[in-house]
């Protein structure tokens, strides 16, 4: 079967995958609790695993956004804030991807049409990438 697939769909394939792989995770994953840091599944709470905080104890650019996008896919905005400024931007990034990248792969009427705003939302990624920069200077500075 994947060696039908169009060469020029293959693009939106992987961002249509990897948009329902996150959103997915975001829906099985469970936020925590009010004030809290973990996220389980079902009952079992998983570690923190941020690779740069338990080696320089300081947050990285994406600290908290696990925690985040599952509170913003199950529409607690306040929560989403609290655990990462940029988490629901980041949710609405992801769906319109999804969005586009279904439309792509499924309707091909509006196949060139929905390429385009694809190829200008993967050049959002990089304001999106500059916004975490500017977010984790920040968030250091208020740990000074």
């Amino acid at each position: 079967m994947l060696s039908r697939i169009k060469p020029e769909l293959a693009p939106s394939l992987v961002i249509l995958v990897a948009c329902s792989c996150i959103l997915l995770g975001a829906f099985v994953l469970a936020p925590p609790a009010s004030g809290g840091h973990s996220i389980a599944v079902g009952r079992i709470m998983l570690p923190e695993t941020c690779i740069f905080k338990n080696l320089f104890g300081l947050p990285c650019p994406g600290c908290g956004m696990t925690c985040s996008i599952t509170s913003a896919v199950r529409g607690d905005i306040s929560g989403s804030f609290l655990h990462h400024r940029l988490g629901l931007l980041t949710v609405i990034y992801i769906l319109s991807q999804f969005l586009v990248s279904l439309g792509v792969v499924f309707i091909s009427g509006l196949r060139d049409r929905l390429q385009h705003v694809g190829r200008f939302l993967n050049k959002g990624i990089i304001v999106l990438g500059i916004l975490f920069f500017i977010n984790w200077i920040l968030t250091l500075v208020n740990l000074i």
